[in-house]
């Protein structure tokens, strides 16, 4: 009976792990905490979570609309802070010890190779600290006017894609289309400075496992729901420099959308 209860529940779920159990409302005998015999869930509280998640999981831009060449190849690191609702009782619930912190910091590796008529591709890893969520992701970038030197603007189209793991509670996808226009500079004669900005549109894609309102408790039937999957569009803003010196490159980064921001750092490495 103990190994059962063990199974059942979050046991070894971090800070920063969804434990979406409590998302539901009561319904039959209230004995059954949270949510009675019958829970319902709450689907509000899912598409917010879809949201907030969605937005400290979305593709990062963190570039120019500048490819990196066709013999480019860029190796960066990058670190990130989300802002979330976290008074709201949505996040209260659904997080193990029902306290959240105000920010969702990530970790991001990645990788960028430029091909021939100024397209780039890279991949991308990501981790939310705090937690065994982990995202891998794909990019690709087309600049239409690169080889037009007398062209006043660079501009570029990019199309990325986020796939989070590491939760029975939750899967999650984002999907961003970027419409970047930057213009690059010297500075000094020893370094290059290229501010940019964009328009993103995301789409979080968002659903869940099944969910055991009284994960835990072996003496009763669990009471299970699954919450309807989920499509949240953040419509993001996006405010960046890249700083070059050398090999090595610096990118600070601000994305706005309603409600929230991420701000990001970013070291890379050009070979």
């Amino acid at each position: 009976m103990v190994a059962v209860a063990l199974a059942a529940a979050p046991a070894f779920a971090l800070d920063n792990d969804p434990v979406l159990g409590r998302l539901c409302t009561g319904s039959g005998s209230t004995d059954a905490l949270p949510c009675g015999d019958a829970p319902v869930p709450d689907q509000s509280a899912f598409r917010s979570l879809v949201r907030e998640y969605g937005m400290a999981f979305a593709p990062r831009l963190l570039a120019p609309a500048e490819t990196t060449g066709v013999n480019g190849f860029q190796f960066d690191f990058a670190y990130s802070i989300t802002n979330i609702n976290q008074d709201e009782d949505y996040w209260q619930k659904a997080v193990k010890d029902e306290s959240p912190e105000p920010l969702l910091h990530t970790l991001h590796l990645g990788l960028t190779k430029g091909l021939p008529y100024s397209v780039d591709i890279g991949a991308t890893a990501t981790w939310l600290v705090d937690s065994e969520l982990f995202a891998f992701g794909g990019m690709v970038k087309v600049a239409p006017n690169e080889a037009i030197d007398a062209f006043p603007v660079d501009l570029a189209v990019r199309a990325a894609l986020n796939r989070m793991v590491g939760s029975s509670d939750l899967d999650l996808t984002t999907v961003g289309l970027d419409f970047i226009i930057s213009r690059s500079f010297g500075a000094g004669g020893v370094a290059n400075v290229a501010p940019y900005m964009a328009y993103e549109p995301v789409w979080a894609f968002g659903r869940s496992g099944v969910l055991d309102s009284t994960p835990g408790r072996a003496d009763d039937p669990a009471r299970s729901f699954v919450f309807a999957e989920e499509t949240e569009v953040l419509h993001r803003f996006v405010l960046g420099s890249r700083f070059i010196l050398g090999a090595a490159n610096f990118t600070p980064e601000i994305v706005l959308t309603k409600g929230l921001q991420s701000y990001t750092f970013k070291l890379g490495l050009d070979f």
